[in-house]
């Protein structure tokens, strides 16, 4: 990455971080660009620069997350470990990074997903999603089939039923703990339900 590069994403992110602070202190609805900018030190311009509107600033947290997510998801399947451990290892991680922050976390995601439900977005917001599924599941399918050939998972489990199943569980999970009243340790959460899921509920 150049200096200059380096001094853009450098730029982009601290307008996200501020633009966090203050959403959480005022809401989304209630933060102007004209105190973000103010708060940042920058000006008005040098913001729509980096995001044409405030809501883009959503857009852009939803895309930070994902690549987080993919990348995390590489670096487990180039280790040498087995796929349970791999697949545990992964889903733990970006729960953690969840966990730092939840009340941010879950302003941004239900502000996005009342941004798309009020607006002419949702079908593309909705194949996009579709998309954004079927890369999880199918990076999920390949540390199933890795552990299938290494001879950790039974053969015959049908793959695509399996990483399907671990993709419902893991964002059923994330809602339920975004949702609940009640606070709790997602990591450890969906640790213990990656255990029962490799260890069977039958006799």
């Amino acid at each position: 990455m150049s200096l200059r590069e380096k001094k853009k994403q450098d730029t982009r992110t601290r307008i996200f971080e501020v633009s966090g602070k203050l959403f959480k202190d005022k809401g989304f609805e209630n933060t102007t660009v004209d105190e973000i900018t103010k708060e940042a030190g920058i000006a008005k311009g040098t913001f729509f620069n980096y995001f044409p509107t405030k809501e883009s600033l959503l857009c852009y947290f939803r895309e930070q997350k994902e690549e987080f997510i993919f990348s995390i998801m590489e670096n487990q399947m180039s280790l040498n470990a087995p796929a349970k451990e791999k697949i545990k290892n992964f889903l733990v991680l970006v729960a953690e990074n969840y966990e730092k922050d939840k009340e941010l976390l879950k302003l941004l995601f239900f502000e996005h997903k009342r941004l798309v439900m009020s607006s002419d977005q949702r079908p593309a917001e909705k194949k996009q999603r579709h998309q954004r599924q079927e890369r999880f599941i199918s990076m999920l399918s390949d540390f199933l089939r890795e552990g299938m050939n290494q001879g950790e998972i039974k053969k015959g489990i049908d793959l695509k039923i399996a990483s399907e199943s671990l993709n419902a569980i893991y964002f059923h999970s994330l809602m339920m703990w975004l949702h609940s009243d009640t606070e709790y340790s997602f990591s450890r959460d969906i640790s213990a339900k990656i255990d029962i899921i490799f260890e069977g509920i039958g006799v």
